[in-house]
């Protein structure tokens, strides 16, 4: 938790300090008695936080010594807010002239009076602050910290013997460990099934030492399982030397733990040979009394050399790094003796590493099913699973497995301080499911489980805890989306630069590491592996809801109507109900930074025109939401994202452009057709995200494109807006300067054009695109046009500096080729077509692209009879999908054509004449989907030919799995 602490006062003492040099840095902002409070709170806070740096290299850190950390914070943030109006009202003071400074001097006169107050209070609390570090003993360690042993378990055919070491650093915590080193078989539930099938794979005849990663969430039973599948009489019965479990965990420290195994390993021959009754000999070395002296590599050689002639199965339990396994690899000898290794992790970043060898296999463990959380639920409260003792806390049970959400630990935990309970009432049961995250944090019952959930967070390096307590804004169940998020992050100031990359792509690094580490469960993955939207586990949600409170990081209003505020004033607010909205609240809002509200709430706070010092406002979903009603945001000076997606919303206030400081704008899905004429002056607008997606609508049997599906741009709006990467959905009606200006913005990364019935200046627009060539990734372009004889896109044909950099490109319109271009696309992983028409010449170029991974045909884009996927096309094509074809009469895969195809997706209009063939070539084969029109006289065909193909791929009609 200390590190916690320091982490998130030390990014906001950074953020601070960094404005302070800013504003010392401009003379001519302040006046003399300014100057020197300002110089003395930037003193007063670095001096801090050099201290701040040294205590966080401590453990241990007592009650004042929090308090401290906590009160500096405070500080850093009031200072900060102070800072930023005091900027604000200033203005830019770079060209004035010395009349027009005078006058603006004078007109913010009385605001200079109230700030230089404010700041000659944060100068005494900051002084007072200092002070009392020392009144009250807050002074710097004497000792840095020592280091955790490792962990130590051997196995043998019928014992697990736990070294007196085991546990003698956490003599004042419950071990999480223990749980699942000793948990009797006849307790586990729905294990069966995955230590026979991880068994047999041990057992499969490879003389190679092979690796066994099981990575997954903490608290999902990899521990568990790890060791019921070494006691399994399949792999107890084999020729196995010896069957070590060494728990490696955090307090990894490489040479204390080589000295463990030696000890546990060639000390006591009697207890690691158990299995093999001695037979093989006993390990002498007259210096094995002084391994306290040796250096890690003659720790290493002594463990090879002992490992050298043995064949065994060992466990290396919770391996945190890649380094800590890079390290403990090379004391493993490879003798092709039939040796095998199983490791787990909550990262699965370190399994990969692990398993970096063919024979070497990743096992993701899985949740529990509702049956099976059920089943150990209740065998763990009343001793058997059959039924419940009585009706009413069937509801109140299915609450609280839903808040355990499959994970083993948590139903054991929760279940063992149910079955402690005298009275079993549903009030009773209720109470606990409510208050959960207080049970956790004060119920010795479950801290166990709080301490395994505790780990993943606390393993965080310190620039992804804030970014983790982030997500405790969030409501139960909620899908949070990648691109939202990060930008979130960005806009709080989370976000670290790094060289060479942008701050997109440093937060979007974060999330990924998140999902690695298994802290947050993937929702959706894209077709390129690449997780789009994540949930957090409702047990882990408690824990960080707790820390969030804890450390006044955010605030909330529940859905239970319960208020959730740790301190007087507010710093982060999300709102998840509208009970008692205005009673609720009772602490200061002026210095709220975000604020969010659930779309399930149905009125507009009336403090909302308070939050002045706003960084993030997120509306998204809220119906409440009128045009009025947004007047004040123009006010948020702060502002730097803003989102009112699918809210009813359709116009923007007239002084959106006050909003400096804005970088992104989400109003897709909105009526907003039009933005104001200030809005050109948003030049720090980084993500203009509008109109709708582009999606085909079903009338009988036609298909047509959406035509109000993007926002129309006035002249003049976008061509101030250097720093814009995405613009997203924008409609062009007529002969606009939009398409001029779009060339100026040389930092666009997504650029997304609608034409809606209107002969397009094409000259314009290639233009544009010749200018955009080396930044632009991501190109769609649609001609919504619904004439008889609109316009094609062949002009495309003209380009003469083609964004060949760009990953993603769809196309809307009459093409007669592909443009000669489209073949030198090496980078471009997703192409998507609609209404262009084309010929079999186009699938021989778009199957020679290298990095092809998903080809979406749509409605009307192929001319053709039929479509022939030849030899050697398509390398790296995992996902096709084909939707309405209107002429087509056969589907074949030629034999060496999409060899890495794993998804096919399909809608037909009537049955081919000539069906689909080849699919038995398809070796990778694992889904096929039809959706849309289905035929079932297709369905029933393909579902027959697969039932021979040796991948057995699922067919799946709608989402529902087809059976024959």
């Amino acid at each position: 938790m200390e590190g916690t602490i320091f982490n998130l006062t030390e990014g906001a003492v950074r953020s601070l300090l960094c404005k302070l040099g800013c504003l010392l840095s401009h003379e001519s902002w302040l006046v003399q008695g300014v100057r020197r409070d300002v110089q003395y709170i930037k003193d007063e806070l670095e001096s801090m936080n050099a201290f701040l740096h040294t205590l966080t290299m401590s453990e241990g850190h007592d009650d004042p010594v929090r308090i401290w950390m906590k009160q500096v914070r405070e500080i850093a943030y009031d200072a900060e807010d102070c800072i930023d109006e005091f900027i604000h009202h200033l203005g830019e003071p770079s060209g004035m002239g010395f009349l027009r400074r005078l006058i603006c001097m004078l007109g913010t006169l009385v605001c200079r009076r109230r700030i230089a107050i404010q700041l000659q209070e944060l100068k005494a609390r900051a002084r007072d602050v200092g002070e009392r570090r020392s009144r009250y003993g807050v002074v710097l360690p004497t000792k840095g910290p020592c280091p955790g042993l490792p962990r130590i378990a051997l196995m043998s055919s019928s014992i697990i013997s736990v070294s007196p070491r085991l546990f003698r650093h956490a003599s004042r915590h419950i071990d999480p460990q223990l749980h699942a080193l000793f948990t009797e078989e006849a307790q586990l539930v729905g294990i069966d099934e995955p230590r026979d099938a991880l068994a047999s794979w041990l057992m499969e005849d490879d003389p190679r030492l092979r690796v066994l990663a099981i990575v997954g969430f903490g608290g999902l039973g990899k521990t568990t399982l790890a060791r019921m599948v070494c006691e399994s009489p399949t792999v107890k019965g084999a020729d196995f030397h010896l069957f070590p479990l060494f728990i490696v965990s955090q307090t990894f420290n490489i040479r204390t733990l080589f000295q463990h195994m030696i000890r546990e390993l060639i000390q006591r021959p009697h207890e690691a040979m158990a299995i093999a009754g001695g037979k093989h000999g006993h390990f002498l070395d007259e210096n094995l009394e002084k391994i306290e002296r040796l250096e890690v590599a003659e720790l290493a050689k002594k463990l090879r050399r002992y490992l050298h002639d043995k064949r065994y199965i060992m466990i290396l339990d919770d391996i945190w790094t890649i380094s800590a396994w890079d390290s403990i690899r090379c004391v493993l000898p490879d003798k092709k003796m039939g040796s095998r290794v199983i490791i787990t992790t909550r990262n699965e970043d370190v399994a990969k590493r692990c398993c970096s060898h063919p024979q070497d296999w990743i096992y993701k463990i899985q949740q529990l099913s509702d049956s099976t959380s059920r089943e150990l639920f209740f065998k763990r409260i009343f001793g058997s699973a059959d039924k419940l003792p009585n009706d009413e806390l069937e509801e109140v049970s299915n609450s609280i497995l839903k808040k355990c959400g499959g994970l083993p630990l948590a139903i054991t935990s929760i279940g063992s301080l149910l079955a402690s309970k005298t009275n079993r009432t549903k009030q009773e049961w209720q109470k606990v499911c409510d208050n959960l995250g207080s049970e956790l944090e004060s119920n010795p019952t479950l801290e166990g489980a709080k301490q395994v959930l505790t780990l993943s967070y606390d393993d965080l390096p310190y620039h992804l805890r804030a970014c983790f307590l982030y997500l405790s804004i969030f409501p139960e169940s909620y899908v949070i989306k990648r691109g939202p998020l990060v930008r979130r992050w960005i806009a709080e100031g989370f976000v670290c630069q790094r060289h060479g990359l942008s701050m997109e792509e440093v937060a979007e690094s974060y999330f990924d590491e998140f999902v690695a580490r298994s802290i947050v469960q993937p929702v959706r993955i894209d077709w390129n592996g690449k997780v789009r939207s994540c949930r957090v586990h409702e047990i882990m949600l408690e824990v960080i809801v707790s820390k969030s409170l804890e450390e006044n990081f955010a605030s909330f209003l529940c859905d239970n109507g319960s208020t959730l505020v740790s301190h007087d004033k507010i710093r982060r607010l999300s709102i998840h109900s509208s009970h008692n909205l205005v009673q609720n609240i009772s602490a200061s809002v002026s210095h709220v930074r975000s604020f969010t509200m659930s779309s399930s709430v149905e009125e507009v706070p009336c403090f909302f025109p308070q939050l002045r010092l706003l960084r993030v406002l997120d509306m998204q979903g809220c119906s409440c939401l009128s045009s009025k009603t947004l007047k004040c945001i123009c006010n948020f000076f702060q502002l730097k994202y803003l989102s009112l997606r699918k809210t009813n919303v359709c116009k923007l206030p007239r002084r959106l452009g006050n909003l400096k400081h804005l970088e992104t704008l989400d109003i897709r899905a909105t009526l907003i057709k039009k933005l104001p004429d200030s809005a050109k002056n948003l030049c720090c607008i980084k993500h203009l995200l509008v109109g709708h997606k582009v999606h085909l609508t079903r009338m009988a049997s036609v298909k047509y494109l959406n035509p109000c599906s993007g926002l129309e741009m006035g002249p003049g709006v976008i061509k101030n807006m250097a720093a814009l990467q995405s613009l997203v959905h924008i409609v062009v009606k007529e002969q606009s300067l939009v398409l001029w200006e779009i060339g100026l913005l040389q930092k666009l990364r997504k650029l997304n054009v609608l034409f809606h019935n209107v002969e397009v200046n094409w000259k314009a627009f290639v233009e544009s695109l010749g200018k955009l060539a080396s930044s632009l990734r991501s190109l769609s372009i649609h001609i919504l046009d619904e004439k008889e004889h609109s316009s094609s896109l062949d002009i495309l044909d003209s380009v003469e500096s083609p964004p060949l950099l760009i990953t993603s490109f769809s196309l809307t319109g009459k093409l007669e080729s592909l443009p000669p271009w489209i073949s030198s696309l090496r980078s471009v992983s997703r192409i998507t077509l609609r209404n262009t028409g084309l010929h079999a010449e186009a699938i021989k170029v778009l199957g020679d692209l290298p990095n092809l991974l998903l080809l979406n045909l749509y409605h009307k884009s192929y001319a053709d009879g039929g479509i022939i996927f030849p030899h050697g096309k398509f390398a790296k094509l995992s996902m096709f999908v084909m939707d309405d074809p209107e002429n087509i009469d056969r589907v074949h895969f030629e034999v060496g054509s999409v060899p890495n195809l794993e998804r096919l997706t399909l809608s037909f209009l009537r049955e081919p004449k000539d069906g689909i063939s080849g699919i038995e070539n398809l070796q990778k084969l694992k889904e096929i989907e039809f959706f849309g029109n289905i035929i079932l006289s297709v369905v029933n065909k393909v579902a027959s030919c697969v039932k021979t193909h040796p991948n057995h791929p699922r067919v799946i009609c709608d989402k529902m799995e087809y059976c024959n």
